[in-house]
């Protein structure tokens, strides 16, 4: 069962989620790839009726500004509602967020994409757990680090030389990082190893009665 979370007990009609990531960006001149890694930062806010806000700036900001985007009931991708606090619920929100795809990558990149814009409370982060302890080809790590340096659990499922992991709080089971990583270098490149190509730091889950910079 996860254990009690500040965030548990803030009020608040939105969702606030604040993050880090780390993404790359590829340019095809000719004959010759370049791969490089982008750093974006990015404040949600999503209502239960798929309402919202994201601010979203990219450094070093150059000549691309910061974008911010506000979106009406509905428009907002995912299942209507918070995270559900009932596992076999939570597995059809899974579901509907991944619906091309199978097995224990499917339960990561779906909890990836819920968590990613919703604040799950105790039950819900309890329903989490159970659905990552009952999937059968997840791996569990005991200790890994993210980037803030932070220590929790990890959790991971591979698919095509594809891993996608999870890193959670040990005690609350509230997520800390999303990483996805391409195990082996595609046929051509001068990659000698793996490549994590997209990775979330997520700094804060929280709620706010507004959907304003300020949080509050």
């Amino acid at each position: 069962m996860a254990a009690p979370s500040g965030c548990d007990v803030i009020p608040g009609r939105f969702a606030y989620v604040h993050l880090l990531q780390w993404a790359t960006d590829t340019t095809i001149a000719g004959s010759s790839t370049t791969t490089r890694i982008v750093l974006f930062e990015e404040q949600r806010w999503r209502a239960d009726d798929a309402s919202g806000r994201a601010i979203r700036s990219r450094y070093p900001t150059g000549q691309r500004p910061t974008d911010d985007s506000t979106y009406s009931p509905g428009e907002l991708d995912g299942p209507i509602g918070p995270i559900a606090a009932d596992p076999s619920a939570l597995a059809a929100q899974i579901k509907a967020t991944q619906s091309r795809f199978r097995g224990p990558t499917a339960v990561i990149r779906g909890l990836a994409s819920l968590l990613g814009w919703r604040t799950p409370n105790q039950a819900a982060r309890t329903a989490i757990l159970t659905i990552l302890n009952d999937t059968p080809g997840i791996t569990h790590h005991e200790s890994v680090t993210d980037r803030a340096g932070r220590t929790g659990i990890g959790v991971s499922a591979t698919s095509d030389d594809i891993r996608f992991l999870l890193i959670l709080n040990p005690t609350t089971g509230e997520l800390l990082a999303y990483e996805r990583t391409a195990l082996t270098p595609p046929p051509g490149s001068n990659r000698t190893g793996p490549l994590v190509d997209d990775y979330h730091l997520y700094l804060t889950h929280s709620r706010s009665h507004t959907a304003s910079s300020g949080n509050s």
